[in-house]
C-alpha cells in the first residue's frame, strides 16, 4: 500500500469514514507522489492534510480532482501570485470579496451554464492546520443544512494551484445592514411615519432571519457569527444566513456510513476535534458577539449564544446603531463583557415589546435568555401578528377620520336648512295655502334626507372604530375618537335633558375613555358670589328625596365675598345671611366642568347680589335675586321654546296667585272711583251671563253666598287686560311698580336655575300640586294654600298647578309649531292648572291666547323690579 510511513493514518481513515479498499489504495498513492515531489511539506501537513483531502471528496476519487504541488509552487500559492482565468471547469467573472480566510469570485459553471460563487482559501492559509480544517467545516457544515435561508453549497475541492475551494448559489442584493441604514434614514428624515409598514417590514426580515437559525439549532449547529452583514436580502426579498465559516456543531454524534444521510451535522473536524478553535481565544465579530464569547469561554456556547447575536442585530434594528460602539474591538469586548447600559430605541419611540423582547435576547446570562433562536421568533411573529392586526385597526380608524368632516359638514347643513324653513314657515298663517308652504316644507325634506345621512354615516364612524378594537382592543386613538362622539352624544343629551340618552353616552363614554376625559365625567366646578354687605353663607346640595328634589346636606361654606370655591357638579341652595337684611335664597347649578359666577353680560366682574333690607320684603313676596338660568323645551312640554340662557336682573314676585279676595278689592276700588263700566268689564266670567260674582246694594262687588268659600281660591276668568289692569293699579296703590311677570321671569321664579322640569324636580305625583288626577271627583281649583309642595327653590308657590299665570310680554318671537303671524295679538299663561295633565303642568309649558281670551284655568300673579344697579 505505501512504505508503510502513511498506512496507521490511511487506516484510521478507512475505519473512520466506513471507505472501500480501493479508496486507500488511491489515497496510499496520492500521499506516495507527494511525499516523492516535496517530502518536507507532507511531513509538515501530515495526517491533517488526509482529513482534508478526505473532506474534499469522499467518493475516493481524489486524484481527478487534485494534484501536488513543489515547494516553489507553494510559495507563489502563498504569496497569491497564481491567478488563472479559469478555475477547472469554472469560469472566472469577477472578485467579489476578500477576508482572512479567502477569496470569492464570481464564476460561471460551463456544464451548466449558471454563474454562482466560489469561495477559495487563501494560499498562505493552506499551511495553518486550523484555517484550513475551518475553510472544509464551512463547505460541509452548510451543504448540510438544507434551508432556504441557507445559502447552498454546490461542490467543493481544489484547484490546479492546490487550493481548497468550494462553491455555493449567488445571492443577489443588499445587506442586512444597508436595509437598516436605509430604514432609520427614511424615519430621521420624515420619509416615513414613525414606526410604520416599513420598520415592520424590517422586523420582517428579522423574523425570518431567526428561520435559519432555528433551523441549523435544531440540527445541532450554532453559527458564532451572525451579524447584519452577514446577513443578504435577496432582490425579491429572500433572507439568507452567509459566512458559516465560524460555525460550531454541538457535541458528538455517531458515524455514519458514505451511502447514509446524518441526522445530526458531521465534519471531519466534528471527529477530531484536536482541530477546533482552542478555548480561551476569541472568535466573532465583538459588537454582536455574546459576553461568554467575549471572554473566549467558547466551549460554553450553545444555541444562546446566537440567541444573543439575534438580539444584538434586533438591538440595530430598533436603534439604528449596533449595541457597543468603541475606539477598537478590546475597548467593545469589554462593554460586551458588562452588558448593554441603553435600552434600544428609547429615544426613537420603539414598541415597548420589541425592547423587551431584545433585551431578554441579550441578557448576560445565557439562562436567562430565549433557548433557541426558534424561541425567540415565536415572540417576534407574536408582535408582527399584533402589528398586522394594528395595521388594520388603523386602516379602519382612518376611515372613521375621513368621516369626520363629512358629518360634521352634514350636521351644519342641515341645521341651516331646519333654520330656514322654521323662518320661512313664521311668516306664513296656519291656513295658507299648500302652494306658499311648500318650500319650506322641501327645505325640511332636505334636512331629513341630510339627517338620515348623518344617522348612516355616524354609525359607520362607529362600526369602523368598534371593529378597530376586535383587531387591537387597546388602540387608544380608537378609544379617544369613539369617546369624542360619546361624550358630544352625552353633551347634548344633558342640555336637553333627555337623562335616558345621557345615560347610555356616558356608559359609553367612561368605556372608552382612556383619560382625556376624566375632568368631563368628574364634572366638578367652581363658584363666586359676592354680595352688596358681608354675608354669611350655608349651602345645601339638592337630593332626590320620595323623587323630588330636597335641599339636604347643609354646611357652612363661609362669609362672602366667596370665590373660586370648588364644588362637585350638581345643584345647590345657598342661604344668605346678614344683620337687618332679609334671608335670600340662591340657588346655584354647577353644570359639568363649568364656573358659576354672577357676571352679566358686557361685564368682567361678578355682580353684587343684593341683600334687600328686611323692610322692603313681606312675606306675600318673594325675592329672585340677578344671575343666570336656562329657559325652554325639555322635549315634553307644549308649545315650548327652544333651550336658551339668560341673565334676568332681580324682581319681587308674587309669592302667591291673586285671589279672590284680592281682586274684589281692585274691583270696588274702581267702583269708589266712579268707574263702574271698567269694573263691570274687568268682572271674572266665562260669559257675559256666567259670573260668581254679584252687586250688593252699595253697587260693589263680591262673591256669590254659593261661593264664599273661594275667596282665598287664585281668581280665573280674567283676561290679559284686565289683569294687566289690576297690576297697574295695585302699583299706584302700593307706590311700587308691580307689573305682570315677563315669561323669562315667571320662568326662571318657577323652576330655579338647574333646568328642572317641575317647580320641586324632575317628577310630578298628583299629591303635589293641583292637577286632573289631585282628586278622585270632577277636578276645581282651590285655595292657593292647599298644596304647599307645590314650590319653587326661591319659595314661589302654585307654579305647577291650579292656575296658570298670564304674563306681560308678547309670545316669544322663537317659538315651535306656532303661528307667528299672529304672535303680536297673542299673550301666554304659564304654569300648570287644576285640570292639566302631567305634561301641561311642566313650567316650560306655554298655552298662547288672545288677551281678551277668559279661561278657568288662568289667573296672574305680579313682579316688580328690585335690587338691580349699574356696576362702576
Amino acid at each position: 500500500m505505501s512504505d508503510g510511513t502513511d498506512e496507521p493514518a490511511i487506516e484510521t481513515l478507512v475505519k473512520t469514514y466506513n471507505l472501500s479498499r480501493e479508496a486507500s489504495r488511491e489515497i496510499a498513492a496520492l500521499l506516495r507522489s507527494a511525499r516523492q515531489e516535496s517530502p518536507k511539506t507532507i511531513h509538515d501537513v501530515g495526517t491533517i492534510d488526509t482529513l482534508a483531502l478526505v473532506s474534499i471528496d469522499s467518493s475516493a476519487n481524489l486524484a481527478a480532482h487534485s494534484s501536488s504541488w513543489s515547494s516553489g509552487e507553494f510559495d507563489a500559492i502563498s504569496s497569491g501570485t497564481v491567478e488563472r482565468a479559469m478555475f477547472g471547469r469554472y469560469e472566472k467573472l469577477e472578485r467579489v470579496g476578500q477576508g482572512g480566510m479567502g477569496e470569492v469570485f464570481r464564476v460561471r459553471d460551463l456544464a451548466l451554464n449558471r454563474k454562482m460563487v466560489m469561495k477559495i482559501i487563501r494560499g498562505d492559509r493552506m499551511q495553518d492546520i486550523g484555517a484550513l480544517a475551518r475553510f472544509v467545516d464551512e463547505a460541509q457544515i452548510t451543504s448540510q443544512l438544507e434551508h432556504p435561508g441557507i445559502v447552498h453549497v454546490h461542490e467543493i475541492g481544489r484547484l490546479d494551484d492546490g487550493r481548497v475551494y468550494f462553491t455555493m448559489e449567488e445571492v443577489r442584493g443588499r445587506t442586512l445592514t444597508e436595509v437598516i441604514k436605509r430604514t432609520h434614514e427614511s424615519f430621521q428624515s420624515n420619509e416615513a411615519s414613525g414606526w410604520d409598514a416599513s420598520f415592520r417590514s424590517l422586523i420582517n426580515l428579522f423574523r425570518r432571519s431567526c428561520e435559519p437559525v432555528a433551523y441549523a439549532h435544531s440540527r445541532g449547529v450554532i453559527h458564532r457569527d451572525l451579524k447584519p452583514s452577514n446577513i443578504m436580502i435577496g432582490d425579491f426579498g429572500g433572507v439568507q444566513i452567509i459566512d458559516w465559516g465560524l460555525a460550531k456543531i454541538l457535541g458528538r454524534v455517531e458515524h455514519v456510513g458514505l451511502g447514509e444521510e446524518a441526522s445530526e451535522i458531521q465534519s471531519t473536524r466534528s471527529v477530531d476535534e484536536s482541530h477546533d478553535t482552542r478555548a480561551g481565544s476569541i472568535v466573532g465579530t465583538p459588537a454582536f458577539m455574546p459576553p461568554e464569547q467575549a471572554r473566549g469561554e467558547l466551549n460554553q456556547m450553545g444555541p444562546a449564544a446566537d440567541v444573543y447575536s439575534l438580539g444584538a442585530l434586533l438591538y440595530m434594528m430598533l436603534d439604528g446603531r449596533p449595541p457597543f460602539e468603541g475606539a477598537n474591538s478590546s475597548a467593545i469586548i469589554l462593554q460586551v463583557i458588562e452588558g448593554i447600559e441603553r435600552i434600544p430605541g428609547e429615544a426613537l419611540g420603539a414598541p415597548v415589546e420589541l425592547q423587551r423582547i431584545c433585551m431578554k435576547a441579550m441578557a448576560l446570562e445565557p439562562s436567562k435568555r430565549y433557548e433557541s433562536a426558534a424561541e425567540l421568533a415565536v415572540d417576534v411573529v407574536s408582535w408582527l401578528d399584533g402589528a398586522g392586526r394594528r395595521d388594520r385597526a388603523w386602516e379602519l380608524v382612518a376611515k372613521a377620520g375621513e368621516l369626520t368632516p363629512i358629518v360634521a359638514e352634514l350636521e351644519r347643513r342641515a341645521d341651516e336648512l331646519s333654520a330656514q324653513s322654521e323662518t320661512m314657515l313664521s311668516a306664513l298663517s296656519a291656513h295658507a295655502s299648500v302652494a306658499l308652504k311648500r318650500p319650506a316644507w322641501e327645505l325640511q325634506d332636505e334636512a331629513a334626507t341630510l339627517e338620515h345621512e348623518i344617522t348612516v354615516r355616524r354609525a359607520r364612524m362607529i362600526q369602523h372604530l368598534d371593529t378597530a378594537l376586535t383587531y387591537v382592543p387597546t388602540l387608544t386613538e380608537a378609544h379617544n375618537r369613539l369617546a369624542e362622539i360619546y361624550r358630544k352624544d352625552h353633551d347634548e343629551a344633558e342640555r336637553r335633558r333627555d337623562m335616558a340618552t345621557a345615560t347610555s353616552s356616558e356608559v359609553f363614554l367612561r368605556a372608552h375613555n382612556r383619560g382625556l376625559h376624566d375632568g368631563y365625567l368628574n364634572g366638578a366646578g367652581t363658584m363666586s358670589v359676592i354680595t352688596d354687605v358681608p354675608a354669611a353663607v350655608e349651602m345645601y346640595r339638592y337630593v332626590k328625596q320620595d323623587r323630588r328634589l330636597v335641599p339636604s346636606l347643609k354646611r357652612r361654606i363661609g362669609r362672602t365675598p366667596l370665590r373660586n370655591v370648588e364644588l362637585a357638579m350638581g345643584s345647590y341652595l345657598l342661604v344668605i345671611r346678614a344683620p337687618g337684611r332679609a334671608e335670600v335664597r340662591y340657588p346655584v347649578h354647577i353644570a359639568r366642568q363649568s364656573d358659576w359666577h354672577g357676571t352679566q353680560p358686557g361685564y368682567t366682574d361678578p355682580a353684587p347680589i343684593h341683600l334687600p333690607e328686611v323692610t322692603e320684603i313681606d312675606d306675600s313676596e318673594v325675592y329672585v335675586p340677578a344671575g343666570w338660568f336656562t329657559s325652554g323645551s325639555d322635549g315634553v312640554a307644549s308649545q315650548r321654546c327652544l333651550i336658551e340662557r339668560h341673565w334676568v336682573d332681580g324682581f319681587v314676585i308674587s309669592r302667591h296667585p291673586i285671589t279672590h279676595h284680592g281682586y274684589l278689592e281692585f274691583l270696588n276700588a274702581l267702583v269708589d272711583d266712579g268707574r263702574l263700566d271698567e269694573a263691570r268689564r274687568a268682572i271674572p266670567r266665562e260669559t257675559d251671563e256666567s259670573t260668581i260674582y254679584q252687586q250688593g246694594g252699595d253697587a260693589r262687588f263680591e262673591l256669590r253666598a254659593d261661593r264664599a268659600e273661594m275667596s282665598s281660591w287664585p281668581v280665573n276668568f280674567v283676561d290679559w287686560h284686565s289683569a294687566n289692569a289690576y297690576t297697574c293699579w295695585y302699583a299706584e296703590r302700593s307706590a311700587q311698580p308691580w307689573r305682570l311677570p315677563t315669561e323669562i321671569e315667571w320662568e326662571k321664579a318657577a323652576r330655579g336655575v338647574d333646568g328642572r322640569f317641575f317647580p320641586w324636580g324632575d317628577y310630578l305625583d298628583p299629591t303635589w300640586c293641583r292637577m286632573i288626577h289631585s282628586t278622585r271627583g270632577i277636578p276645581y281649583a282651590v285655595s292657593i294654600d292647599s298644596y304647599p309642595d307645590d314650590e319653587s327653590p326661591y319659595g314661589v308657590r302654585g307654579m305647577g298647578g291650579n292656575v296658570r299665570d298670564w304674563c306681560a310680554d308678547e309670545v316669544h318671537p322663537v317659538v315651535i309649531s306656532v303661528d307667528d303671524s299672529m304672535a303680536p295679538s297673542l299673550r301666554c299663561a304659564r304654569g300648570g292648572a287644576w285640570f292639566a295633565t302631567a305634561d301641561l303642568c311642566r313650567v316650560a309649558t306655554r298655552e298662547l291666547r288672545p288677551p281678551d281670551a277668559r279661561s278657568s284655568g288662568i289667573g296672574f300673579r305680579m313682579v316688580r323690579s328690585f335690587g338691580n344697579y349699574e356696576l362702576l
